[in-house]
């Protein structure tokens, strides 16, 4: 006699998920094998709908890609999603439904409609839907039959009866038909994972995130299958593991493994081997490094982190695709404008078209031979986009703005740190933006300015930006923070972990080359502070700096940094005359001509390592 090991009545929900999952779908788009075209004359990209479909059907209408019929108008030109049609508004089954449509009519005219995968893709076929709408579940009634869903809460704990709250909670309207649409061999699961992760046309690659270290060592080709290959080998697990009772449909998607884990060490011994090895392969599967926040559509690295870091990541990765630049979308632009990073080498895209959630319009990049060109909805004419500039401390205040805060902007204090430090606010027309004012010697100002000065010279971004101020009649330094920030003592001494999207290690590493510049002998813990939302790393601590030797500090003889390729490029770049401009006021011409000696003190070390292994570090 066998004995069930889970209860009977969670086995008609699961059935009825199975059933659903057999939905017939329509044959996937002829063009989905293929990711890189070469002699495209025109290209017309666009990012993160958000279910946002009315404004996605005026911005292809202005930007000639659709006529007033909402037909294929784009001829013979290669059009490009970059993902994230879905979650966050009401109508992403319509934009769906839209694309798919124009898929065919664009192959029909010669033309192309390329959707890449973002991570809201990902995330509605391996079950995550933590963002979906209510309205969008909604959307998916008409795929949900009555009976199933009467079977679902008659099988719910408790026997549920028609109305359940906690039953309704959680398989809201439209649940069921969600699933079933989004299952491997439903209409949209199975058109999705049909779907590339990233294409290139011409010299430019498309991407919904961004390129990590992840990624070092595959062709386009490669990426694309090997991204899919995750994605159904984890539904394939995962639909195992409920067939074996492991898994059910109203587990929280966070906690899939720990609970799969759980009743299998509850079955004991009657636990078949190959169920401990099937859940094994589940645990690696969900963990596989393509679908994490280091793979193509969630990476916020070209988006977010330090140029003079990131960039030794990224070169490599656009020689090793054979393009020139990297097109993305998923973290929108601090302005909602189209903006460049990289000298033009990467093109964040994402405007917030969704209005109604981030207060943004739809935009479209415009390729054609020799032109860049952008265009808003509402705006007859095109521009073209601009460099996204600096961002330090605040980092949602660009640099530029934060200097002429920290020079002409009024002071209020707001509370006293120490006997010669204070938290103050500085007001600079309709900005304000926290700041700490240091009493400090016309030496330690002098230096101090000088270690800003550097730093933008170089376009590190380590410094906040950094002015001489008098404040209620004593003189000393004024310096931008961030909102919130903790020291690097207080990470220490407190246990703090970080979080934020850029790696800390690189950041320390171009801060210690930074020391080494300056000759600062005086870093400690209490001198690096962390934007404590976005954990940004940055460096104060310089007035006992920019003496005349010309070796490396103290702190780091025995360890020294590894400078990567970019900061190497910059810093030869230093010479007399550009230290003369910079330094002019602050430092006299022997501690301008030790940068230069140490500078080559910096380059003759060895280069950091960029492999994911030593990104991680």
């Amino acid at each position: 006699m066998r004995t069930e090991l889970f209860p009977a009545r969670a086995l008609p929900l699961a059935i009825a998920l199975v059933a659903l999952a057999c939905v017939p779908a329509r044959p996937a788009s002829a063009q989905a094998a293929r990711a890189e075209w070469d002699g495209v004359e025109r290209v017309i990209a666009f990012a993160d709908v958000h279910g946002a479909h009315g404004e996605l059907l005026t911005l292809l209408r202005e930007s000639g890609v659709t006529d007033g019929n909402d037909r294929w108008a784009a001829g013979k030109a290669q059009v490009v999603s970059l993902g994230d049609l879905l979650d966050r508004g009401a109508d992403s089954r319509k934009v769906m439904d839209l694309l798919m449509r124009l898929q065919l009519e664009a192959a029909q005219a010669g033309g192309g409609l390329q959707v890449v995968l973002g991570n809201h893709e990902a995330l509605n076929l391996l079950g995550d839907l933590r963002y979906v709408d209510a309205a969008e579940m909604a959307a998916y009634t008409d795929l949900e039959p009555a009976a199933v869903r009467d079977a679902a809460r008659t099988a719910w704990p408790g026997s549920c009866t028609a109305p359940c709250a906690p039953f309704e909670t959680q398989f809201p309207p439209g649940w069921f038909g969600h699933r079933a649409a989004f299952a491997p061999d439903g209409r949209y699961g199975r058109w999705l994972l049909s779907l590339p992760v990233a294409v290139r046309i011409n010299d430019a690659l498309f991407v919904h995130g961004g390129l990590g270290p992840e990624l070092q060592g595959l062709s386009l080709a490669s990426l694309n299958l090997r991204y899919r290959t995750a994605l159904t080998e984890y539904l394939g697990l995962a639909s195992q593991l409920a067939q074996a009772g492991l898994l059910r449909a109203e587990d929280p998607f966070e906690d899939r493994s720990r609970l799969a884990a759980q009743r299998l060490a509850a079955a004991g011994t009657r636990t078949a081997a190959g169920q401990q090895e099937l859940l094994r392969r589940f645990t690696d599967a969900e963990q596989h490094p393509l679908l994490s926040e280091d793979g193509p559509n969630w990476y916020r690295g070209d988006a977010l982190c330090n140029e003079v870091s990131e960039a030794d990541v990224l070169q490599p990765l656009l020689r090793q695709f054979g393009v020139a630049r990297l097109v993305i979308g998923h973290t929108p632009t601090r302005n909602l404008r189209v903006v460049t990073r990289f000298d033009g080498k990467v093109v964040k895209l994402d405007t917030g078209m969704n209005r109604a959630v981030y207060r943004g319009r739809g935009s479209a990049l415009i390729l054609t031979a020799g032109a860049t060109q952008v265009r808003y909805v509402g705006e007859a004419a095109t521009s073209e986009p601009e460099a996204e500039g600096l961002f330090v401390a605040p980092s949602q205040v660009d640099d530029a703005n934060v200097q002429a805060a920290m020079r002409d902007g009024e002071v209020s204090v707001a509370s006293p740190i120490g006997p010669d430090e204070m938290n103050v606010t500085v007001t600079h027309g309709s900005r304000r933006i926290p700041a700490v004012f240091l009493v400090r010697s016309t030496d330690a100002v002098r230096r101090e300015m000088a270690a800003f000065r550097l730093d933008r010279l170089l376009g590190l971004g380590l410094v906040p930006a950094t002015a001489a101020r008098d404040v209620q009649g004593r003189a000393g330094l004024l310096q931008a923070r961030p909102a919130k920030w903790v020291t690097q003592a207080a990470v220490q001494q407190q246990g703090l972990r970080g979080g934020g999207w850029c790696r800390a290690e690189p950041q320390f590493q171009l801060l210690y080359a930074l020391d080494v510049l300056s000759g600062n002998e005086a870093r400690t813990p209490e001198s690096i502070l962390h934007d404590a939302n976005d954990w940004f790393v940055y460096g104060t601590g310089f007035a006992r700096a920019f003496g005349t030797g010309s070796g490396l500090p103290a702190y780091l003889k025995a360890r020294p940094p590894t400078p990567g390729a970019e900061l190497r490029r910059r810093a030869a770049l230093l010479d007399e005359a550009g230290l003369a401009v910079a330094m002019e006021g602050y430092l006299d011409a022997p501690r301008q001509r030790a940068i230069l000696k140490r500078r080559d003190l910096l380059l003759a070390l060895p280069a950091a390592d960029i492999s994911p292994a030593g990104a991680s570090r």
